[in-house]
């Protein structure tokens, strides 16, 4: 029996969020190397229950990769909404955009500074570097909207091309200044003397990617009107 036809008890559920939590972790640190005895054992569950409730191994990848998906898709799902409804408006809203793109970049700052949130980043810097289904299902699900949201954005800020490669471009690299706190976390732990992330230190990683996106929308800004 796999995930669609198992019976979905209270006790059920939790036994398959506990697998999922235990998969995201195990396949973040190894991959699909990772196998489903450990995956079952750090769940605390039985190895057959990853065959009663998803199937193979491969399933249980993908349900990983769709539970990821969900859960960044419920954190930015107020940030699109706004998008949207500011996007709709006849005329350009300027600073509310820019409030809107200061609001998306302080939320990536304090979910990539969540030990919590860590195993997820893993799963996915892997997908990224080695994509396979999985990074294609969080990819149009989440990353693309997120991504296509964040560009438009800057754009109407700026007065740029959404459409334009060089604007999807700034717009990854202003998202790569965020990434960047996760991906280097080590080197900047380090270099910082921090031993890890708390609500003081985001804050301060925060108030440092809001002056660099501030310079960056105005220069952006400048360089348009002067083209």
């Amino acid at each position: 029996m796999n995930a669609t036809t198992s019976p979905t008890t209270a006790r059920g559920e939790q036994a398959r969020n506990q697998l999922i939590a235990a998969a995201i972790a195990q396949f973040g640190e190894y991959g699909l190397n990772a196998t489903t005895r450990d995956i079952a054992a750090q769940a605390g569950q039985n190895i057959a229950a990853i065959t009663y409730y998803f199937g193979s191994k491969d399933d249980l990848y993908m349900a990983c990769a769709r539970w990821i998906a969900d859960f960044i898709s419920g954190q930015f799902q107020p940030h699109a909404e706004a998008a949207e409804a500011l996007f709709r408006q006849p005329t350009v809203q300027r600073e509310a955009m820019r409030a809107l793109i200061f609001e998306a970049c302080e939320n990536i700052v304090h979910l990539l500074t969540q030990d919590e949130t860590l195993s997820l980043s893993k799963f996915i810097s892997r997908e990224q570097l080695s994509p396979t289904a999985a990074y294609h299902h969080i990819h149009q699900q989440v990353i693309a909207p997120l991504h296509s949201h964040l560009t438009r954005l800057i754009a109407a800020y700026t007065g740029r091309n959404a459409e334009d490669t060089e604007t999807i471009l700034h717009a990854h690299a202003l998202l790569g200044e965020v990434l960047a706190f996760r991906l280097g976390r080590e080197t900047i732990l380090l270099r910082a003397g921090w031993s890890g992330f708390d609500a003081q230190k985001s804050a301060q990683i925060y108030g440092v990617v809001k002056c660099h996106i501030t310079l960056i929308l105005e220069g952006l800004s400048r360089k348009e009107s002067q083209a």
